[in-house]
C-alpha cells in the first residue's frame, strides 16, 4: 500500500486543503488551525460578490440609493448553494453565452441561465452557469446540494486539484464567449457569514485501507459538512467516518464512479477527533484508485 506520509496544503482559487496521511500526525492545534502547520496558510476566503453586497447595502438602507444590483441575483440567492464566480470586465454577447449551454433555463433581455455539460461527467453533474450582459458569470450548484459535489475527481492526480467543476463550468463558458477567465472567487449563497471552504482529502492508490483523523475547533462556526467518494478500476470502495461507512461501492471494474452527500452536525461534532477511513480493492491487471474527501463550509473569526 502506498502511503501519504505528508499533509498537503493547497490552494487554487479557494480554500483547497489536501491531507493523506496514514495516521494523525500533528498536535490538535495544528488540525485546528485549518489543518496547516502555517495556521491556515493557502486558505482563501469565501467572499460575496459585488452585486450581493450592492443588494445588502440597499436593504440595510430601506432600499434607496447606491447602485443597484444586477437583474436575475434574487434568482440566485434563492436558488444556488455552493458557487464560483468572476466579472470578465467587458459586455458579454449574450447570444454566443446561450450556444454554450445544453439547455436553457430562464432567459431575459440582460441575463441568461442554463446548465453547462463538463467533459466526461454525466449531465447530473453539468454546472448551472448565470450569465448577465455585463460581465457577471457565476457557476453554481443548487441549494440543495453538497458543496462537495465540486470536486473533480477525474482532474486529480494525487499531488494537487487544478480546478473545481465549478470553475469548468465557468472556463467552458469564457471560452465561449470569447473572453479570458482571469480569476475566480467563490461564495457559498445557503451561508452568507462563511468565510472558508475546506476540502479535506484521502487518496489510495493501491488494494487496502488509508485512514486520516481530523478535528474541527469549536472556535469555527460550521454552516456545512459534507463528503465525496470516487473509486475507479475496483472490486469495491468503501468511505468511512469513526467506523461508520458513509458510502460504498462494489463492483466498478473498467469504470469510474462518484457519490457524494452531506454529514450532520453530530457525525462532526467539534473539538473531538474523528477517524476517516478509505478502503479499495483493486481490480487485476488494472492501475485502479480511490478517493474521499470531507468538505467544510465555515467560519474562522
Amino acid at each position: 500500500m502506498r502511503n501519504k506520509l505528508v499533509w498537503k496544503v493547497l490552494a487554487i482559487s479557494i480554500a483547497l486543503v489536501m491531507v493523506a496521511s496514514s495516521v494523525a500526525m500533528y498536535s490538535s492545534t495544528d488540525v485546528e488551525k485549518g489543518m496547516s502547520e502555517g495556521g491556515g496558510k493557502g486558505i482563501i476566503s469565501l467572499v460575496a460578490p459585488l452585486f450581493v453586497e450592492v443588494a445588502d447595502a440597499r436593504e440595510m438602507q430601506g432600499g434607496g440609493g447606491g447602485a443597484a444590483p444586477c437583474a436575475g441575483t434574487t434568482f440566485l440567492e434563492e436558488e444556488a448553494g455552493i458557487s464560483a464566480y468572476t466579472n470578465v470586465g467587458q459586455e458579454i454577447d449574450l447570444e454566443k453565452a446561450k450556444s454554450v449551454y445544453r439547455t436553457i433555463e430562464y432567459e431575459t433581455d440582460e441575463y441568461v441561465i442554463g446548465s453547462v455539460e463538463l467533459s466526461g461527467y454525466p449531465e447530473t453533474e453539468d454546472v448551472h452557469v448565470y450569465v448577465h450582459k455585463d460581465g457577471w458569470i457565476v457557476g453554481y450548484y443548487l441549494n440543495g446540494e453538497p458543496a462537495a459535489k465540486i470536486i473533480d475527481w477525474l482532474d486529480y492526480q494525487g499531488a494537487k486539484i487544478t480546478s473545481t467543476k465549478l470553475e469548468d463550468g465557468i472556463a467552458k463558458m469564457c471560452d465561449g464567449v470569447g473572453v479570458a477567465l482571469v480569476e475566480t472567487k467563490y461564495y457559498d449563497f445557503r451561508a452568507t457569514n462563511a468565510n472558508r471552504l475546506m476540502i479535506i482529502a484521502d487518496a489510495q492508490w493501491e488494494e487496502g485501507t488509508d485512514t486520516f483523523d481530523m478535528k474541527i475547533s469549536s472556535d469555527f462556526t460550521v454552516y456545512g459538512r459534507s463528503w465525496s467518494h470516487y473509486a475507479r478500476d475496483s472490486y469495491g470502495s468503501t468511505l468511512k467516518l469513526n467506523g461508520d461507512t458513509i458510502n460504498s461501492f462494489g463492483d466498478c471494474r473498467d469504470y469510474w464512479v462518484t457519490n457524494y452527500g452531506t454529514l450532520t452536525p453530530t457525525q462532526l461534532k467539534p473539538d473531538v477527533f474523528h477517524t476517516v477511513s478509505l478502503w479499495h480493492d483493486e481490480y487485476s491487471y488494472r492501475d485502479g484508485e480511490a478517493f474521499g474527501a470531507i468538505v467544510l463550509v465555515y467560519r474562522e473569526a
